[in-house]
């Protein structure tokens, strides 16, 4: 499966419009600007923002962004801006 960039800036905007409420697939892919987006697409890509500490998730599979995920949003979407693979710990669970 290829990387979709776009798709990834669209669920980090997604995602920052839920406020301090966390998303699901279900409602991510309700509110996203790419329609009929397939649930394990959305997955995917979320698994990749988590990768990159953008996004986190609690042992429910809700989803939601870090302030990494924020900073990437408030700059435009620009995923170069994340952090790199050398600056980052093993990503886990939420609490």
């Amino acid at each position: 499966m290829k990387r979709d960039k776009a798709l990834m800036t669209d669920i980090l905007t997604t995602l920052s419009t839920f406020g301090t409420s966390y998303g699901d697939i279900e409602k991510i892919q309700t509110n996203l600007a790419t329609q009929n987006t397939p649930p394990e697409l959305i997955q995917h890509h979320l698994r990749l923002l988590h990768d990159r500490g953008l996004v986190a998730v609690d042992i429910h599979q809700f989803w939601r962004l870090t302030d990494q995920g924020y900073d990437v949003v408030e700059n435009g979407g620009n995923l170069a801006d994340s952090p790199s693979d050398t600056t980052r710990k093993a990503r886990g669970f939420d609490n």
